[in-house]
């Protein structure tokens, strides 16, 4: 029971964070091609979860599921992030989906990484 709470709590967080982020970076980055605010925050996202993964053996179930499953989980967003690509090529910005695909997926895959590497 206490690991559905952690979790129930670290989504709350971690969806808050994610919100007040997009707020703060739609103020100031410009309106680009591509929705930087999100991409932005899957990047932090992953890093931060690079960061959490090796750590998880040591620590206890319900700290390990509030940091990955609630609060990273609710902080990054891959339906946002399908929502907007479909948008783009709704709009018929077919270059700048697969530029926005290409760097989200590459991207988030090499910050994770990077927060992993970082915490050997």
């Amino acid at each position: 029971m206490i690991e559905v709470l952690s979790v129930f709590i670290g989504g709350f967080f971690g969806a808050s964070s994610r919100y007040v982020l997009q707020i703060i970076f739609n103020k100031l980055l410009p309106g680009g091609s591509i929705p930087i605010n999100i991409l932005l925050i899957n990047l932090i996202g992953s890093f931060g979860l690079g960061m959490v993964f090796p750590q998880k053996e040591s620590w206890a179930l319900s700290l390990q599921v509030f940091m990955a499953i609630g609060y990273l989980g609710a902080f990054t967003t891959f339906s946002t992030f399908s929502m907007e690509t479909l948008e783009l090529i709704r709009k018929h910005r077919y270059i700048d989906s697969l530029i926005y695909i290409t760097v989200s997926v590459i991207g988030c895959i090499g910050t994770f990484l990077c927060g992993y590497l970082s915490m050997l």
